[in-house]
C-alpha cells in the first residue's frame, strides 16, 4: 500500500511539475499570434486551429454520434485552418493569400498539407459534441511551396567560361619536286643628288633684360579639416567573445510583426540579411529566422547555438513592419561576423519583439 502511495506522489509531482514547464515554455516565453480563426506561434513554428462538431439530431447509437461529431470537428478544424494560414505574413508586402491567388499550384499544395495537419487534442463536452485542436508546422513542406525557386544565395555558383582561343595549326604545303632558287640580281646604285647649300645668318646676342625684384613665398594657409562624424555607439555583444555561432535581434519596442521572411537592413536600408545571404534550402528546412519575447530565452535557445551575437534594432521598416533596422556601427560589426562565420548562411537568427 505504501508503494502505491509513493508511485502516486511522484507521478503526480511529475505531472505538475511538467505541467508548470509547459506554461512557462509556450505561455510567457513563445511569440503567439492570435486571429480570428486560430493562432500562429512563431517560435514553434507552427499554426492551430480549433473546431466544434455536434452530433446528429437521431443517432444509431452513441459510438456512431461520438464519431460523427469528431468528424463534424475534424472539419471545421481544417477549415479554420486554412483562414488562419492564409494571413500568415511571408515579406513586409505579401501575405500566403496573395500567392494562393497567384498560382494554382500554390493553392493546390497548401490545401494538401492544411489537410494533412495533425489532431494534437480532441475534447468531449457533456452535450455530446467534440472540440478538436489541430497543427500544422510552418516549415518544410509548407515553407517549399511558398518561397520562390528565385530565393536565397545559390549553394555553388556556376558561372559559364567561354572556350579559350585554339592555336592556329601550321598549313603544310603539298610536297613536290624541289626548285632551285636563282640568285637575286643586284640593282645598279645611282648617285645621290649634292645638298643644296644653306644661307648664312648671323646670330644676334640676347639683351640682358632688366632685373626685377624678387618676391617673397607667401605661406600657404592651411585648409580647413572637415569637423569628424559623430561615432555611433554599437551594441553588439557576443555573448562569450570570439567567434559567434549565432544572431539575436533585440526588436522590443519597435512594434515589429514577425514574418516568415523578415529581412535585416543597415540604415541606408541595404539587405544584410536573408536572400543574398541565405540559401534555399536552409531557408525551407529551419525558416528564415525564429522569434521569441524574451531576449535570455532567445540567446539560450538551440538555434543559435551556444555563443550568439546580440543586437539591438532601431526601427521597423517595411509596410507591414516585419524588417528590422540596425545602426551603422552595428551593420559594419555583423558584415565582418559573417564574413567570419557562416551563422546568416544557414538561418541561426532569432528576432525577438
Amino acid at each position: 500500500m505504501k508503494k502505491h502511495r509513493f508511485a502516486f506522489f511522484i507521478l503526480s509531482f511529475c505531472l505538475l511539475h511538467s505541467g508548470s514547464l509547459w506554461a512557462q515554455t509556450f505561455g510567457t516565453v513563445d511569440a503567439v499570434e492570435t486571429t480570428s480563426a486560430g493562432s500562429i506561434n512563431w517560435t514553434v513554428g507552427e499554426v492551430y486551429a480549433t473546431g466544434i462538431g455536434a452530433p446528429p439530431p437521431s443517432p444509431g447509437n452513441a459510438a456512431q454520434a461520438r464519431a460523427m461529431a469528431e468528424r463534424a470537428a475534424y472539419v471545421v478544424a481544417l477549415r479554420n485552418l486554412l483562414e488562419t494560414v492564409k494571413g500568415v505574413r511571408v515579406d513586409s508586402e505579401s501575405v500566403v493569400e496573395d500567392y494562393i491567388v497567384k498560382s494554382d499550384v500554390v493553392r493546390t499544395r497548401v490545401d494538401g498539407i492544411v489537410k494533412g495537419a495533425r489532431i494534437v487534442k480532441t475534447q468531449y463536452m457533456s452535450d455530446g459534441s467534440v472540440e478538436v485542436l489541430v497543427a500544422m508546422p510552418m516549415r518544410g513542406a509548407f515553407l517549399n511551396a511558398i518561397v520562390p525557386d528565385s530565393f536565397g544565395r545559390p549553394l555553388v555558383s556556376q558561372v559559364p567560361q567561354k572556350p579559350l582561343p585554339q592555336p592556329a595549326k601550321p598549313t603544310t604545303p603539298p610536297v613536290g619536286p624541289e626548285k632551285k632558287a636563282e640568285p637575286a640580281k643586284p640593282e645598279p646604285v645611282k648617285p645621290a643628288p649634292p645638298a643644296p647649300a644653306l644661307p648664312e645668318t648671323k646670330m644676334e646676342t640676347p639683351k640682358p633684360s632688366p632685373q626685377q625684384p624678387e618676391k617673397k613665398a607667401e605661406p600657404a594657409k592651411p585648409e580647413p579639416v572637415p569637423p569628424l562624424p559623430a561615432p555611433q555607439d554599437q551594441t553588439t555583444v557576443v555573448f562569450k567573445g570570439g567567434v559567434a555561432t549565432g544572431l539575436v535581434i533585440d526588436g522590443r519596442g519597435l512594434s515589429l510583426r514577425p514574418a516568415l521572411l523578415p529581412k535585416i537592413v543597415d540604415p541606408q536600408g541595404q539587405e544584410i540579411y536573408v536572400g543574398q545571404i541565405a540559401t534555399r534550402t536552409n531557408a525551407v528546412e529551419q525558416g528564415v529566422a525564429g522569434y521569441a519575447k524574451d531576449v535570455n530565452a532567445a540567446a539560450n535557445n538551440f538555434r543559435v547555438t551556444d555563443n550568439p551575437a546580440v543586437i539591438k534594432g532601431v526601427n521597423a521598416s517595411g509596410s507591414a513592419r516585419t524588417d528590422v533596422v540596425i545602426g551603422q556601427a552595428d551593420a559594419q560589426a555583423l558584415r565582418q561576423m559573417s564574413g567570419k562565420g557562416d551563422f546568416l548562411q544557414y538561418c541561426r537568427v532569432i528576432i525577438v519583439y
